[in-house]
């Protein structure tokens, strides 16, 4: 079984429009659940339970911004239609394997962070930091301060 979904593979870029994108979260690869797999990096739809990685996004936003209420599920629409686009590394996978000016890239992992190469940073800004999966917040994902500084780089922050 491959993952997303082929009507969702690309379905990143219909959320968000490339015309639209203010914020790049890459992420590394589509969840390995049917239903769960949507072709957004980090979202689940509703009624899935929110995956530890969100769970830890959610709660460095949190720590950042005390206004943020973290949500009680995994629908990340409404980033999306503010510009942030929630792209995967890989745009499938295969199941059991494992702004002032330009765009801002959040690279989060090893996987992400090889892209930084790729990205024109005359043009557009690179935040770096661990993977937000359980098994690496503590190693620099907590504490990271990426929110904070993407909103401080928009002109119309986040929220």
């Amino acid at each position: 079984i491959i993952f997303s979904a082929l009507n969702d593979v690309l379905r990143a870029f219909y959320e968000t429009p490339l015309s639209d994108v203010r914020v790049v979260m890459l992420g590394q690869e589509p969840y390995k659940d049917i239903g769960k797999a949507n072709g957004l990096s980090f979202f689940v739809n509703n009624g899935y339970p929110v995956p530890p990685s969100l769970i830890n996004i959610f709660k460095e936003i949190s720590n950042e911004i005390r206004s943020f209420n973290i949500p009680p599920h995994g629908d990340l629409t409404k980033w999306c239609k503010q510009g942030v686009l929630l792209l995967n590394s890989a745009l499938t996978t295969k199941n059991g394997s494992n702004r002032k000016g330009g765009v801002i890239f959040v690279l989060w992992g090893k996987t992400a962070s090889t892209f930084d190469k790729e990205i024109d940073t005359s043009k557009n800004t690179i935040l770096k930091g661990a993977h937000p999966s359980s098994f690496s917040t503590n190693k620099g994902f907590f504490g990271c301060n990426h929110f904070t500084i993407i909103n401080d780089l928009l002109d119309t922050p986040i929220d």
